[in-house]
Order: C-alpha cells, then structure tokens, then sequence
C-alpha cells in the first residue's frame, strides 16, 4: 500500500484467543477458573468482531495482547481448550466485552464511558476490589505538561463540573488564560497512563494537577483482580462470568 508492507498472520481463532489471555494472566498463574473466565471475554470480543465482518483482528489492544504462539503456558492452553466455542451473547449476538484490572467498588456501564448505550450492559457492585493496591490511587501531573496538552499557557484551577451516575466525571473545566471544559474520559485517555482510572477527582495548585481517583483500567466488564479472588474462593469460572454479565449466559458458538 503506497511505500508500506502490511504483514497479517493467518491465525486460528483459538491461538488468537490463547495469547490475548496470556498477556493478561500471570506465566505461573494456576487458577484456571480464572483464566477460562478469561478465556471466554477475549473468545466473546473475537466474535463480536467476526459478526460485524470485521476479520483483520489487531495484534494489540488498550486491554490485551496477540504475541503469537510462545511462552503460553500449559494452565492457559488448557483453560482455552475446555471453554472453546464459548461465548456469552445477549438475544443470540455475541457481546462487547471488557477487562479492567480492578474497580472502585463498582463496575461501570458502557454508556458512561464509550458515549453510546448497550443494552445488557449493566453496573455491578464489586466488593472484591476493595483490598487491591490501586482501589484507591493518587497521583500528580504538571501544570507545564497539562497546559501543552489543553492549549493552555496557564492554569490556576480546575475542577469537575458534573459527574455520571456512577461518579465518572462528565465534564471537567481548568481556568486559566482561557476557560478549557473537557469530558472526564477525554482527559483519562489523555494522561494516560498517569491517570489509572476513569474514576477521580482533581485539584490544581502550585505547579501540579492533583488527582485521586478509584480503580485501574477502562472499569468496564471483567476485573482481573476480582475474578482471581471469586477463583480462590472456589467459584467456577461460569459464576464469575455470571456475577459480572448477570444479563447474559454463555453459550456454545
């Protein structure tokens, strides 16, 4: 195409499936209850995009990874094999799906997030969270770097003028030389990955942007870390897709 070569794998869809899920699981990772939840999100998303046409599937997503076919474990091999041709699917489709790291005590809709609307996708409550290291986070950017990003010279305040339902900010305005208003999601992707989250309110003084925030990652659909503790607990990977999908059910493809 012009002056690029464009490489593409032929890749079965199962491979595809068994390397996105290694990227997202740990190499010594043995809760295979959690990692066939896993499985079946990463298998769902492949088919979400196999019934729009769209058969050109990116080697690297925001959420995960395809590195080929090394370094996958056996436990995940496994875990792909004994949940192949499952995926979860709302009046016969095959859904969005997600996968955040781990949440603020909740999950969020797709709406608040993607501003677009999903029938089947629902906030869920998620208490086991609550003990992960970034459930609560805090964390400071630069006035100098935030002015380059915003088209500001200056910045004295800034604040979140309105938030959603489940307390993503909407829209948030800094004050400066200039008055900038920005959708809350707009500025997480724009600080990324300084900001973990969606989910956080913020300050301006002296020479930084102070931030505290909730969660790590998109917030919507599957929390690793959660899923690993159902696991542990003893929950099969169905209750734990059922837990976080409670609208939707798996089923062979």
């Amino acid at each position: 195409t012009g002056s690029y070569i464009f490489l593409q794998n032929a890749v079965d869809e199962e491979d595809y499936v068994a390397s996105c899920v290694q990227s997202l699981v740990e190499k010594d990772d043995t809760l295979k209850e959690h990692i066939k939840a896993v499985a079946v999100i990463v298998r769902t998303f492949v088919y979400n995009l196999l019934k729009s046409g769209i058969y050109i599937l990116p080697d690297s997503l925001p959420q995960w990874h395809y590195r080929g076919h090394g370094s996958i474990s056996e436990v995940v091999k496994n875990a792909v094999k004994e949940t192949k041709g499952e995926i979860l699917t709302y009046l016969g489709y095959p859904v969005f799906t997600s996968i955040t790291y781990c949440t603020g005590g909740f999950t969020v809709p797709y709406e608040e997030i993607y501003f677009d609307s999903l029938d089947y996708s629902i906030a869920v409550e998620d208490t086991f969270s609550l003990d992960c290291p970034y459930y609560q986070w805090e964390t400071k950017i630069d006035k100098k770097l935030a002015c380059y990003k915003l088209n500001l010279n200056t910045i004295d305040s800034a604040k979140v003028l309105n938030k959603t339902i489940h307390l993503i900010p909407d829209t948030v305005a800094f004050y400066g030389d200039k008055e900038v208003k920005i959708k809350g999601i707009v500025l997480y992707q724009t600080f990324y990955p300084a900001l973990l989250s969606p989910l956080f309110d913020l300050t301006a003084g002296g020479d930084s942007i102070y931030f505290k925030g909730h969660g790590k990652g998109i917030l919507v659909g599957l929390p690793l870390w959660s899923s690993r503790k159902m696991a542990k607990s003893g929950k099969t990977y169905r209750e734990i897709l059922q837990y976080f999908y409670c609208l939707l059910y798996t089923s062979p493809s």
